[in-house]
């Protein structure tokens, strides 16, 4: 997919290239760009309040050449210059076109966003799927001029921009100038049925006419062809634009001479230039390009070699130390201990030697006399006894200490424990007592069950007679047999109270 797009160079400078990188296709003279030598440089576009056109100053026509402005960033429904066959000498053309292909049978002009940027090539080569592309293939075809296009790669959610060009051919190339390359494409022009009013409104120093709106002045439009990326760059997106870089590509393409060939099919036709181009450079590039409506120089170049790039951000970072522009306060040996260091050192050096020769001179007396260190061993054994004597009695005191502690903590535990069994004794024999005050409570007596009377019984003996159906076929119409529940009258409370069922009477039928 090609989405974005890049021509950004100055009008002249694009001219220069055509004719220096094509110079079969574009005869005529070159411009140079004499400003250093009081002459006038390469403008931005053709044009202007006071100079007229300039392509066909060096041979090559071009239609609405005011109309173009170099962008670093072309989207779709902007405009753009575009190669095509010019049908009345039969070569090379340029035409300012709107990107986004409109058919010539279209009568209105569209509203929704534009579908039509792209083209799948493989719609192109299969003669049985038809379409407005066959129909365009014959005789409209066209190359799209660009540095480069952009890309955005998919990283999880986010999406990368990417842009894409011909390696530069000279070592001491520069990025900011790459060299053109083409986008093969199709175009047509469209002429609407109703006069559709033109939203451009030129600025002050804006000398362009209303460009062409589809009616009263047809409107020509392009787009691009696209295919399978090329392996060195598929991990980029799975489309990549139709690239076209030769003279004899653009000829065969463009259906060059005075004849047109049209589209031919088979083994060397049209269709082998709908390749896929290996050998692009591609590299990230800053997240503004995703802005329809900006362009800048710095969009086309990597991120790490622009002004506001990585590495220039620090290089252009200050010293750690400097403060508001301020310049470091120089610091003397003295602040940083230097002075102190070499008098440390000569001290060093005669304690050494002092230490050393008494170490020495010492050694010989005791090997020969052994008097001396018997002695102090005797010493040292009563030194050692003394102090193994009072480690002892050190042990032993607090050994008696800890026994004493243990002593008291377990006479207090055992008083502890006697006090609250003395307590919960006193708590029980005080509750058994207000038990044994408290009235028993009088218990109500049981109910009497309820005595079912039956008031319909069931005759012993059947009787068949005509008055004994009737009356058994009331019952039956009445629910069967009728039953009566008589409950006993309830007692009264032994102490004279009324129980609480005396109070609720049954109604009185």
């Amino acid at each position: 997919m090609c989405g974005r797009f890049a021509m950004g160079a100055a009008h002249l400078a694009f001219l220069n290239d055509l004719q220096g990188q094509y110079a079969g296709l574009f005869r005529g003279r070159r411009f140079e760009n004499d400003e250093e030598q009081g002459g006038d440089p390469l403008r931005l576009r053709g044009g202007g309040p006071d100079t007229a056109p300039v392509a066909c100053q060096c041979g090559i026509k071009w239609e609405r050449e005011a109309d173009f402005w170099p962008s670093y960033n072309i989207a779709p429904r902007q405009r753009a210059p575009v190669l095509r066959r010019d049908a009345a000498t039969g070569g090379a053309m340029l035409e300012t076109m709107q990107w986004g292909l409109v058919p010539h049978w279209t009568k209105h002009p569209p509203t929704g966003p534009l579908n039509t940027i792209n083209a799948r090539s493989e719609a192109l080569l299969d003669p049985s799927s038809g379409g407005m592309w066959h129909a365009l293939k014959g005789r409209k075809r066209c190359a799209v001029p660009a540095q480069g296009y952009y890309e955005w790669q998919k990283k999880g959610n986010a999406k990368v921009a990417h842009f894409a060009r011909l390696p530069l051919q000279d070592e001491g190339g520069e990025a900011s100038n790459p060299t053109l390359l083409f986008f093969a494409g199709l175009w047509d022009t469209v002429t609407y049925v109703d006069p559709v009013p033109s939203k451009f409104v030129p600025g002050p120093d804006d000398d362009r006419e209303p460009y062409p709106t589809g009616n009263p002045v047809p409107l020509s439009t392009f787009t691009i062809l696209t295919t399978v990326p090329a392996p060195d760059i598929a991990w980029l997106h799975d489309r990549m634009p139709c690239i076209l870089t030769g003279e004899e590509e653009l000829a065969r393409w463009l259906d060059l001479g005075a004849e047109p060939q049209g589209w031919r099919e088979g083994k060397g036709g049209t269709a082998d230039l709908l390749v896929s181009y290996p050998g692009l450079t591609a590299y990230p590039v800053v997240p503004e390009v995703g802005r329809i409506g900006r362009s800048d120089p710095s969009y086309i170049l990597p991120v790490a070699e622009r002004k506001d790039g990585i590495r220039s951000f620090f290089a252009k970072q200050p010293p750690k130390f400097a403060v508001a522009g301020r310049t470091p306060k120089p610091v003397s040996k003295a602040e940083l201990g230097e002075g102190e260091a070499k008098p440390k050192v000569e001290e060093v050096k005669p304690k050494v030697e002092d230490e050393a020769k008494p170490e020495v001179k010492d050694v010989k007396p005791q090997v020969h006399d052994n008097k001396p260190q018997v002695k102090d061993m005797a010493e040292t054994e009563d030194m050692a006894e003394t102090k193994d004597m009072a480690e002892t009695k050190d042990m032993a005191e607090t050994k008696d200490m800890a026994e004493t502690k243990d002593m008291a903590e377990t006479k207090d535990m055992a008083e502890t424990k006697d006090m609250a069994e003395t307590k919960d004794m006193a708590e029980t024999k005080d509750m058994a007592e207000l038990r044994e005050r408290t009235p028993k409570p009088h218990s109500p007596p049981a109910p009497a069950s309820p005595e079912i009377i039956n008031v319909d019984p069931e005759p012993i003996n059947v009787d068949s007679s005509p008055q004994a159906r009737q009356t058994k076929r009331k019952r039956e119409n009445r629910g069967g047999r009728q039953t009566k529940v008589s409950r006993p009258a309830p007692a009264s409370e032994a102490n004279g109270q009324k129980p609480i069922t005396a109070f609720f009477k049954s109604p009185k039928k």
